[in-house]
């Protein structure tokens, strides 16, 4: 690789950075599609986290953050964070360090969903809720405590 594009693809790496967090593995992907050799490629991101440009720790709790902040239960978080590959003991570590009350999550996203809406309904509605709720992430608990809460 010539010291041109060597230049281009850092330049591309810290533009990418600029607008959002990455991991090492996203870096990565973009870079193979941009046909850099792997040895650049490992280089280049060890200098991006020498100098604190990428930190595996800092994507996770901006990946918990943003789940949370969708409202999004640790079943939801966790299956994302197996489709991104991401690291399970330290996404444990920080799902935990955020002392997330996942019931008080579950009922804060019925509510928002359903806070509007009839009091009494039938069994194919709360169907309905039920599984809007399971594909959020919640856990049956979690689920019958928010549906408590109307």
């Amino acid at each position: 690789m010539d010291e041109a594009l060597q230049k281009k693809l850092k330049n591309y790496v810290l533009w990418l950075l600029g607008h959002q967090e990455y991991s090492r593995r996203e870096l990565a992907q973009k870079l193979q599609q941009k046909e850099a050799t792997p040895e650049f490629i490992e280089a280049l991101l060890d200098w991006c986290e020498e100098h604190n440009f990428i930190n595996e720790q800092r994507y996770i709790e901006g990946f918990v953050r943003r789940h949370i902040a969708k409202k999004h239960g640790l079943k939801r978080i966790q299956s994302e964070a197996m489709g991104k590959r991401i690291d399970r003991t330290l996404l444990e570590s920080v799902i935990e360090s955020f002392e997330i009350d996942w019931f008080e999550l579950a009922q804060d996203a019925y509510l928002k969903k359903y806070s509007n809406s009839q009091d009494d309904f039938d069994h194919k509605e709360k169907a309905k809720r039920v599984r809007y709720l399971m594909y959020r992430g919640f856990s049956y608990e979690q689920i019958d405590f928010a549906m408590q809460a109307q």
